[in-house]
């Protein structure tokens, strides 16, 4: 086994390691994004996503994220986002929320290897709970492998969403996700992609209890 290879089963296991268990719901989560590069170091785009619970019965969640990403250079993207989302718990009122967003985001890529790790800022306002602004933080490192079979490119990836509440002082969520990407080529100009992956997403509540869902996610991409 070369080095390639050993570095890409001791990270992934690192990114294994805060592995709850799911146990209770399965879900489904569809997401889209249309972006449109404004020069070799801009790019704007729109991401909606929708979610599924009750065993992909029940649509209780949507968000429409927007905003313009900076790329200075090939090992570094910024990102400057605004979350509009509407969450109906399953007891108790809607909460609409409003979120502004900063990623920063370094790359690297190391033969067929693509490795990263996103940090994001979010100050959030939760309208329907307390109606104070709150701050959070995450972190996703994760890694790909661009691969090539029969003919086709694909590009199967492993990351990792830590969340930390800075009201509750306390990483209280992750989100594990297992992937692959397919690119479906370049039509004048345009490049969609589509995305699978199962996530185990693990939550804390106010008990300090942990639980955890299954989730199928898809993800439908175009690039102008």
């Amino acid at each position: 086994m070369n080095l390639k290879r050993i570095a890409f089963v001791v990270l992934t296991s690192l990114f294994l390691s805060p592995l709850v268990w799911a146990r209770d719901d399965f879900q489904y989560w569809s997401k889209y994004e249309i972006s449109k590069e404004l020069g070799p170091q801009f790019e704007v785009f729109y991401n909606p996503e929708f979610r599924l619970r009750d065993n992909a019965s029940d649509f209780f969640y949507h968000e429409h994220r927007q905003g313009l990403r900076f790329k200075p250079s090939k090992y570094l993207t910024l990102s400057f986002n605004y979350l509009f989302a509407r969450n109906q718990p399953q007891h108790g009122q809607p909460l609409w929320e409003h979120r502004g967003e900063l990623d920063v985001t370094p790359k690297l890529d190391w033969g067929r290897l693509n490795f990263s790790v996103r940090g994001r800022a979010e100050l959030r306002q939760v309208q329907g709970s307390s109606g104070e602004a709150e701050w959070r933080f995450r972190i996703q490192p994760g890694i790909a492998y661009r691969a090539k079979l029969l003919g086709y490119q694909f590009k199967p990836y492993v990351s990792n969403d830590l969340y930390y509440d800075v009201e509750r002082d306390a990483w209280n969520q992750n989100r594990l996700y297992l992937g692959v990407s397919f690119p479906l080529g370049k039509f004048k100009g345009v490049r969609p992609s589509m995305d699978f992956y199962y996530m185990l997403r693990s939550q804390q509540n106010i008990r300090d209890d942990w639980n955890s869902n299954h989730i199928f996610g898809t993800k439908f991409s175009v690039r102008m």
